[in-house]
């Protein structure tokens, strides 16, 4: 094999986009509230990520794990995939579609900063059923916060 066909290997195989499945869980809406986070390479988990965030809503949660995912991914690589149960979320994120409430435009704005940071970043929404892994990060950090 000459270098020229081994470096594209090499290329290939650290291009692989990380993909960062989010999840925010509310026990209530408002209630008591987590984030999940788990970062994927090459479908190998290499980083779960859980934090007890307060009292909030579900859609805020689903911000706030979004934010905390780019804060933790930024430092793995600046090409991701993001993967979330929250079709608003992939909605509001891909068409920059309005958004009323003030502390979700806040929010907002920090995350359109975060991206910045990528070279490429999409968002895709997956079922429920296949984000449970993530889901069951999330509300480990509210049980642990409760108990």
């Amino acid at each position: 094999m000459n270098l020229c066909k081994i470096n594209k290997l090499v290329h290939k195989v650290f291009s692989i986009l990380l993909t960062v499945h989010i999840d925010g869980a509310s026990r209530g809406n408002p209630g008591p509230s987590g984030i999940g986070v788990i970062i994927f390479r090459n479908n190998t988990s290499i980083l779960n990520y859980g934090e007890f965030i307060g009292f909030r809503t579900n859609l805020l949660s689903e911000y706030l794990a979004l934010k905390r995912a780019l804060q933790l991914a930024v430092i793995i690589d600046n090409e991701i995939r993001v993967h979330t149960d929250s079709m608003t979320i992939v909605r509001q994120r891909k068409s920059k579609g309005k958004i009323r409430k003030k502390e979700l435009k806040i929010l907002s704005r920090e995350i359109n900063n975060l991206e910045k940071k990528f070279r490429k970043i999409s968002y895709e929404y997956i079922p429920r059923k296949r984000n449970t892994s993530v889901d069951l990060v999330a509300k480990k950090a509210i049980d642990y916060y409760i108990n």
